[in-house]
């Protein structure tokens, strides 16, 4: 009679092996748990604030990018995005407590970024990372 292999000797399933490990740099992205949260914290926050269209920002452009930014911020550490990540990305626009006005260099960034993953990908990664780890009083506001 044969006994079994022992599990240790036994080759890793490749379910068990973890995740797969997709690298850094610009255009990968900045894993985060939940992302799509931050869309939920960003419309609340817009919602909260009577955030509207103005002539140089589109609402919808604002939102998705507000919303990337947070959760960069928030991937960056580890965790999932929170009010406190938005309202950072949002202080970064030049909205702080939701008023202020984008400046017009940023709002030229935000074009068209609620539209186009490429242009919200160019979008982020140009945010500086010691930038998103910081604080807003460490950052000049609304310079890419």
């Amino acid at each position: 009679m044969t006994t079994a292999t022992p599990e240790i000797g036994r080759a890793k399933k490749a379910g068990l092996l973890g995740g797969p490990n997709h690298g850094s740099g610009v255009g990968r992205g900045t894993a985060t748990p939940d992302a799509g949260y931050a869309l939920t914290l960003t419309h609340e926050y817009l919602h909260q604030h009577h955030i509207v269209d103005t002539a140089e920002v589109n609402h919808h452009d604002l939102e998705v990018a507000m919303a990337a930014l947070a959760s960069k911020r928030a991937g960056l550490y580890g965790r999932g995005p929170s009010m406190s990540d938005v309202r950072f990305a949002f202080e970064l626009a030049g909205l702080t407590n939701g008023t202020g006005v984008v400046s017009t260099s940023f709002a030229t960034k935000l074009r068209g970024v609620g539209h186009s993953y490429f242009l919200l990908r160019d979008f982020v990664d140009g945010v500086d990372v010691d930038r998103l780890r910081g604080t807003v009083a460490e950052a000049p506001t609304a310079s890419h």
